[in-house]
């Protein structure tokens, strides 16, 4: 199979899952744990994925401490709709007894608050000179935020720029894999991040103008006092990470793609972003002889439904930013008026086989 998860594929299976549990009859006694796991896979291979999951669960009963009935079970879940509830779990647990931890670890309802200079959330805009924004904020104790809005505004518009402006910042002590989405707490605005690079969240932020009466009006981004708020994740690949979390890290991905559009976008780009770090060159049950060849999948077609789900969700800046990471769409130009067409066509044909 090229695809981990056709649509076909699994809407077959939903045809004939009457539920999670389900005991295959009319096979074989296998012998033992590693003849669970066997069974399991081929079941897998053969589209009878709720007698997998049985396979894969009895498998667990026997040695709870080996990492491969987990998985099993958790790729087995993708296809049972009524499964995808306990999937994560299955993944969680096949990831943290192959390397022993968490290889990606979630930061939910991060926040922090803008200072005077604008260090925590730095503007990076390349129409706004860095030596003339200094200069402007360092009187905000004098002159007030309401001065400094009001001159980068008149700064933006007598020079014909673009009043949003760039901004980036850390979220943490470790470099991010995934960040997708920022809320501004006092001027409740809603940015979608661009892009990581070098440890860098980027995003955009519009001019906000609050009328205050009288005619006159107050310009603001991210302003001094100002709290944001974030979810971020960090990836802790180790050299105990065997073939075992490679695929639960890739399953895991697909797992949100069938659960769209109530899959964790930030758990799927994450594991997606991690795998493409640590292995370059993954290849689904590469050297495992129970599941090699059963699923065609290699890092592009990780990346692919990454990029897919961020698009589909209005992300598309970004899922521009994760197929460049690995090496697809360079050349595209994200202020062309055809830039959403060709980046569908670019993710489409990175799902298509190339």
């Amino acid at each position: 199979m090229k695809a981990f998860i056709s649509r076909s594929l699994l809407v077959a299976a939903l045809a004939v899952a009457s539920s999670c549990m389900k005991h295959p009859a009319g096979l074989p006694e296998p012998e033992g744990y590693d003849g669970f796991i066997a069974q399991g896979w081929q079941a897998v291979q053969q589209g009878r994925h709720t007698e997998a999951l049985d396979w894969f669960q009895q498998a667990i009963a026997v040695d709870v401490g080996r990492a491969d009935g987990n998985l099993g079970a958790g790729v087995s879940c993708i296809f049972i709709e009524d499964c995808w509830n306990i999937a994560d779990n299955y993944f969680q647990v096949a990831v943290q007894q192959d390397m022993g931890s968490s290889a990606v670890v979630r930061h939910l309802d991060q926040s922090l608050t803008q200072d005077t200079l604008w260090t925590v959330f730095q503007c990076v805009d390349p129409d706004l000179p860095q030596d003339s924004l200094d200069s402007w904020l360092a009187l905000t104790a004098d002159s007030g935020s309401i001065w400094v809005g009001q001159t980068i505004r008149d700064y933006l518009v007598d020079g014909g720029f673009n009043t949003s402006l760039d901004f980036r910042f850390q979220p943490g002590t470790e470099d991010p894999v995934a960040c997708l989405e920022l809320y501004n707490i006092q001027s409740g605005g809603f940015y979608r991040a661009d892009s990581i690079s070098s440890g860098y969240v980027h995003f955009t932020v519009p001019m906000k103008v609050t009328s205050q009466g009288m005619g006159s009006s107050y310009y603001t981004w991210i302003m001094a006092d100002q709290g944001v708020r974030f979810d971020y994740a960090v990836f802790h690949g180790n050299a105990n990470a065997g073939q075992i979390t490679l695929d639960a890290l890739a399953a895991w991905v697909m797992l949100q793609e069938v659960r769209y559009p109530e899959g964790d976008l930030l758990m799927g780009v994450a594991c997606s972003q991690g795998l493409l770090q640590y292995a370059p060159d993954y290849l689904f049950g590469k050297g495992d002889q129970a599941r090699e060849g059963i699923f065609d999948t290699e890092i592009v077609d990780v990346v692919a439904s990454a990029a897919s789900q961020c698009f589909l969700g209005g992300n598309h800046v970004y899922s521009w930013h994760i197929c460049r990471e690995a090496g697809y769409g360079l050349d595209l130009d994200p202020l062309s008026p055809t830039f959403l067409l060709e980046l569908l066509e670019l993710i489409s044909w990175m799902q298509g086989g190339q």
